[in-house]
């Protein structure tokens, strides 16, 4: 019943976000708007495929993608347990998620700077925006990541 009500409450954001993914496939290729405008990854970058193998028990694979996996998972089932399974306000959720943006952020830095642009998903995606429509773009990125 929670679920549903939930579900009536944030259908437009849910239909939005259905659009925008069926969007960015459909036409980029992507899903991630810092890859498709200046193709350059994001923090979230690899989520999914580090989330998959986590769930499937490849745990190595999953660090390899973005170690953040496990506490964003962690974090969701957290609140997927207290809301829908306990009927609980989800206690500190602001707090926890502020710390795993943070944290999150800290990770990205630090792949960022150490395994950019070497190892997917850090690497850079040709084709972006930027690059299409600002050739020189391309020459600063060259000169400033040696990309």
């Amino acid at each position: 019943m929670r679920l549903w009500k939930d579900f009536l409450n944030y259908k437009t954001g849910i239909l939005l976000f259905a659009v925008y993914y069926a969007a960015t496939h459909i036409w980029f290729h992507a899903f991630c708007p810092l890859v498709m405008f200046a193709g350059l990854p994001c923090a979230g970058c690899g989520m999914t495929r580090a989330v998959f193998f986590l769930l499937t028990g490849q745990f190595e694979r999953s660090w390899r993608l973005n170690p953040m996996a496990l506490p964003v998972l962690l974090f969701l089932a957290y609140c997927v347990v207290m809301r829908y399974f306990l009927g609980k306000k989800i206690k500190g959720v602001r707090t926890l998620a502020v710390i795993l943006c943070l944290c999150l952020f800290a990770v990205y830095i630090y792949r960022m700077c150490t395994i950019f642009p070497n190892r997917p998903p850090y690497v850079y995606t040709a084709g972006n925006f930027l690059e299409k429509y600002f050739p020189v773009y391309r020459e600063i990125l060259r000169k400033l990541l040696g990309i």
